[in-house]
């Protein structure tokens, strides 16, 4: 097996991340320049998030120049694993779980006061499950160097890793598609209704993306694919990245498009009066010409009163 073939998924994996790396690099100066009245907590999480992002690209840079420029036709090389690949694991990880946790805090802030701990336990539960497999990934590929410790380790370490996250990211969108539409069911706004349409739809796309990665990967990993598992790895982290800077930086979007292109949330109410009767029907003839005075219609008053709606402002504020 020739490098040029083996290493050709990781590659491509890499080129792919690379580019997703750079769409994220720019949601993040969009969202520092928009300066966004967030907390701190969440502006230091985004930091956080590109710093972790920035990492993992340079340690895969490093892996993919190990195996395919300094021992390029070295198939020994093959046999053992650089120092960089359980490096990117280990900040990979944190970058998962991380913005896992995000979306968790969001569904707790919609959940109903009972079902608050019902609903984001399992989720969080399964995060730190899918934290824990991937860092003893990370730790055994560190500690053994050799290619074989994969083949070992697929069903103890790496198959759970990513069944698990696949596991929280379908709990994650279920839960919040559950508690948007029940947002909409109870709105009587047909503004409210379509933006929560639409978050409903922006969370099944990117549940449906990262899924159809992890399960991939998952699938690769089983059939002890390396290669293949290696390059969806590198793009799964760089999903998640652009999903969370997504959600924060699309909120401006969203408000405008509500504000522009549907009318205000205000109830117009009309009161009628009946005013004093004017002469009618009145047929005047002077100078030849004819004037006809008609009675006056009955006065419209239109008195306009802002009506408030509770999703609306929860959007505004970062928490839908």
């Amino acid at each position: 097996m020739g490098i040029p073939d083996s290493f050709a998924s990781p590659f491509v994996g890499g080129f792919v991340s690379a580019m997703l790396y750079g769409v994220a690099t720019l949601q993040t100066y969009m969202y520092y320049l928009h300066g966004y009245e967030d907390s701190l907590a969440i502006k230091l999480l985004v930091a956080a998030i590109w710093i972790l992002d920035t990492l993992h690209i340079l340690f895969m840079c490093h892996a993919l120049y190990f195996y395919m420029i300094t021992n390029y036709g070295v198939l020994t090389s093959l046999e053992y694993i650089v120092w960089s690949l359980p490096a990117s694991v280990l900040v990979n990880t944190p970058l998962i779980s991380a913005v896992q946790c995000f979306f968790a805090h969001q569904i707790y802030h919609l959940c109903r006061p009972r079902a608050k701990w019902w609903v984001t336990a399992p989720i969080i539960l399964s995060v730190v499950a899918g934290f824990g497999f991937s860092m003893e990934t990370a730790v055994l590929e560190l500690v053994n160097h050799k290619i074989s410790i994969f083949t070992q380790m697929t069903f103890y370490g790496v198959t759970p890793a990513v069944a698990i996250i696949a596991l929280a990211e379908t709990l994650i969108t279920i839960s919040l598609c559950i508690l948007l539409y029940d947002r909409r069911s109870g709105s009587a706004l047909s503004r409210t209704k379509r933006l929560l349409n639409t978050l409903i739809i922006y969370a099944v796309n990117r549940c449906l993306l990262i899924l159809l990665v992890a399960i991939t990967a998952l699938v690769m990993a089983v059939e002890g694919q390396v290669t293949w598992f290696l390059g969806l790895s590198f793009v799964i982290g760089r999903l998640y990245a652009n999903s969370f800077l997504a959600s924060l930086n699309s909120r401006e979007h969203l408000r405008s498009k509500g504000s522009g292109t549907l009318p205000d949330p205000r109830i117009g109410v009309a009161h009628f009066t009946n005013p004093p009767k004017v002469l009618g029907d009145i047929e005047n003839f002077k100078d030849g010409a004819r004037q006809v005075d008609v009675p006056e219609e009955d006065v419209i008053d239109i008195t306009v009163y802002p009506a408030s709606d509770k999703t609306t402002k929860l959007c505004s504020e970062g928490k839908v």
